[in-house]
């Protein structure tokens, strides 16, 4: 009974992992194409931008290597523990909707949190790998960082929504499928115009990344309550 138990803990683990890596990829994939091939040229945020596919496979390494060596077994001792309430939910729609949004707040708090202190010089040792000269910046380099940095920071965001809210699964599954797409967007090094804005716009966060000090978050509302917001130029001032 307990190995079954733990192979399907597993089995959701694993599935949770496809669905961030893949909708990240995606995301990744099609942001490399328009960067490299200077389609999005005008976008970048940075006038002097430098990439190449290398920076792109960087991000790639690191991204696998958290994924195995610490993503998959930390979810699957969450999936393991909520396992019940998971596999016996009935809620609708709406509810577990609600959940979600409750879980990523509370997830983009935890995080917002454990960032800025990660920026105090005893902790930024372990942050520094994520930072690098803003004209290098690329999609992939969302996770790009020290195995204590994504202990830390990555893996708890991620728990709090099963931990605190579990519901259905295909809902944890939406919610791992927004972060991975999400992480790419931010680290993109681009703000486009119009709709392509707001499918893939990396100009909020590219502003901690060339100045350090302001939006440590990924949601707005969190820098602006404690005063670490820089504001992002309108979408429609963008295309004006």
């Amino acid at each position: 009974m307990a190995s079954a138990s733990a192979v399907v803990a597993l089995t959701h683990a694993v599935q949770a992992a496809l669905a961030l890596s893949l909708s990240h990829w995606i995301c990744c994939c099609i942001i490399m194409h328009f960067d490299l091939s200077g389609k999005w040229a005008k976008y970048a945020l940075h006038k002097t931008r430098d990439v190449s596919v290398q920076d792109y496979l960087d991000g790639a390494k690191s991204f696998v290597a958290d994924l195995f060596l610490l993503f998959i077994p930390f979810m699957t001792a969450c999936f393991w523990y909520r396992q019940d309430e998971i596999q016996g939910c009935h809620d609708s729609i709406s509810v577990a909707l609600t959940k979600l949004a409750s879980g990523y707040i509370f997830g983009k708090l935890w995080a917002f949190l454990v960032h800025y202190v990660l920026h105090f010089p005893a902790f930024y040792q372990f942050h520094r790998q994520h930072h690098c000269n803003p004209k290098k910046l690329v999609a992939a380099r969302a996770w790009q960082d020290s195995y204590v940095e994504y202990a830390i920071m990555e893996l708890p965001s991620f728990g709090i929504t099963l931990m605190l809210f579990p519901t259905r699964m295909w809902a944890h599954l939406v919610h791992f499928a927004w972060h991975g797409w999400d992480g790419a967007c931010g680290h993109s090094g681009f703000g486009a115009p119009g709709i392509l804005g707001y499918i893939f716009d990396g100009e909020y966060h590219y502003y901690h990344h060339a100045h350090l000090t302001v939006n440590y978050a990924e949601v707005e509302f969190l820098d602006k309550l404690f005063g670490t917001h820089h504001s992002q130029q309108h979408k429609a001032k963008r295309a004006a």
